[in-house]
């Protein structure tokens, strides 16, 4: 979509967008849809089916306090999927009414690939799961839809006022996400669903310089729901801490090299069970033999006191949905249960191969692409410990670190590398002066056995996207984390 600048901070969208037919109700003919989907079994296919998502989006932004863009959105994207001598075709369109032509020709490319599928390649096959019409909402208080711009500038300007009250601030940048999802999935095995949820998000980063030296920090909050969720953060204390993070990153020194104790913020915390633990434990990269928990469902990982769920009826978490994009109900997955690796993340494709029960782990980037084993919100579970005092207090020197700026995960091998946004060297069982470019790396197993220290409280962090070939909003967190030893340079 081209992107309109806009220069006057008074605009107003004028209309109620939660009024607009595009988001309510059924849009797809659902006797149409039936006869498609009978059409389907009739030319000889094992399975059909036909999902429409709607949404309905806002993005806005503001540079050094001006708006630089607004951007209300509406996208519907349909697609059929056909299952067709153990292979699939897939058709996508944002044509709804042509998906019904499009039964032939998808069966024939269904049956194509499986002409061409190699000795060594499985045949797909479904799981069975309960067959369910109903239709479930999940409700915000205060539909962001209903949120007019003057709105969004003002709470992003509450960020921006606090993040650029400095001299050595020289720039922020401020934005705001939202978004109505609202689904449809009918089946030829007579799966009838309709559901719908939205999620809000604004972000912020801030830079700062002094001469040559220039240092960025980001910030972020956001979930599942409406206005509400933005409004129950105080923006101006999160613009407030970004500023001061953004300083005194200015004057940290570099961080220290060589494998020492490691303890982890609940961000850090959860970017790593995010990454190096819940990716190899999706069973499609299981599957594609790019996993390092190939063959270890039942066996012990990890720490006995580590237990991680991905849970996607976590209420308010950024990566939750009611309803996974195969119709199945979602259900928390228990991934490790004391440091015993318990379950796969899986669709009903995966679940058939490895003949286990379906657990709601099917999600699409939107109505135009076809589900992958996807996380939802990924935590580990909180210990002992009461709190940060208390889990540095026996550490002589090692390493705190905050948040992330992204790294490298290699879910095969099982290694990964990350970086913190901020950090701050341990002495004798105290926190004693920050440092910068923070990374930690290591292998995801050895870790994982070298978790040896958890605060109780345990919740999710900052919201995220995830990118595997299609992006989808995510949450992750826990506890603060100790681990006995870690690679840090």
């Amino acid at each position: 979509m081209k992107e309109h600048l806009l220069h006057r901070l008074t605009m107003v969208v004028t209309t109620r967008q939660s009024d607009s037919l595009f988001s309510r109700g059924r849009m797809l003919d659902e006797d149409k849809i039936t006869k498609a989907l009978d059409h389907a079994t009739d030319l000889g296919a094992e399975y059909a089916e036909i999902r429409l998502v709607s949404e309905t989006t806002n993005t806005a932004s503001l540079k050094d306090g001006k708006l630089e863009r607004a951007i209300p959105g509406q996208e519907v994207g349909v697609t059929m999927r056909i299952l067709a001598d153990g292979a699939w075709g897939v058709h996508s369109t944002s044509d709804i009414a042509s998906i019904v032509d499009q039964v032939a020709p998808t069966l024939r490319l269904a049956k194509a690939v499986a002409a061409r599928r190699s000795p060594s390649q499985v045949a797909v096959g479904l799981a069975e799961v309960p067959i369910i019409e109903d239709e479930i909402h999940w409700k915000s208080s205060k539909d962001v839809r209903d949120t007019d711009l003057d709105t969004r500038i003002e709470m992003m300007l509450a960020i921006d006022n606090e993040a650029k009250d400095h001299e050595k601030i020289v720039s922020t940048s401020t934005g705001w996400s939202d978004e109505h999802i609202h689904t449809e999935l009918m089946t030829s095995e007579g799966m009838n669903r309709v559901w719908s949820f939205q999620r809000s998000l604004i972000n912020g980063m801030v830079t700062a310089r002094d001469g040559s030296d220039v240092v960025s920090y980001r910030m972020r909050h956001g979930g599942e729901g409406g206005l509400e969720v933005i409004e129950s953060c105080d923006l101006g204390e999160m613009g407030r801490n970004a500023r001061i993070s953004a300083l005194r990153l200015l004057g940290a020194e570099r961080a220290p090299s060589g494998k020492m104790p490691l303890v982890a913020d609940r961000d850090l915390t959860g970017v790593y069970i995010h990454e190096a633990l819940g990716h190899p434990c999706e069973a499609d990269l299981v599957a594609a033999g790019d996993s390092c928990l190939e063959g270890r469902l039942g066996q012990t990982i990890g720490s006995e006191i580590c237990t991680v769920v991905d849970d996607p009826t976590m209420r308010g978490g950024y990566g939750c949905y009611p309803i996974d994009d195969e119709g199945v109900d979602t259900r928390p997955k228990n991934l490790i249960v004391n440091g015993v690796l318990t379950e796969y993340l899986n669709h009903r494709e995966t679940a058939h191969r490895y003949d286990l029960d379906p657990n709601g782990g099917a999600r699409a980037q939107d109505g135009l692409h076809h589900p992958l084993v996807r996380m939802s919100n990924t935590v580990i579970q909180g210990g002992t410990h009461q709190d940060l005092d208390e889990l540095i207090e026996d550490i002589e020197f090692g390493v705190y670190a905050c948040g992330s700026r992204g790294g490298q995960v290699d879910t095969g091998r099982g290694s990964f590398q990350f970086a913190a946004q901020e950090a701050w060297i341990i002495e004798n069982g105290s926190l004693s002066r920050p440092v910068r470019d923070v990374s930690v790396s290591g292998m995801t197993l050895e870790i994982l056995k070298n978790v040896d220290g958890l605060t109780r409280d345990a919740y999710l962090g900052a919201p995220g996207f995830c990118g595997k070939g299609q992006t989808v909003p995510v949450g992750d967190g826990g506890p603060l984390m100790r681990i006995r030893e870690a690679l840090v340079g």
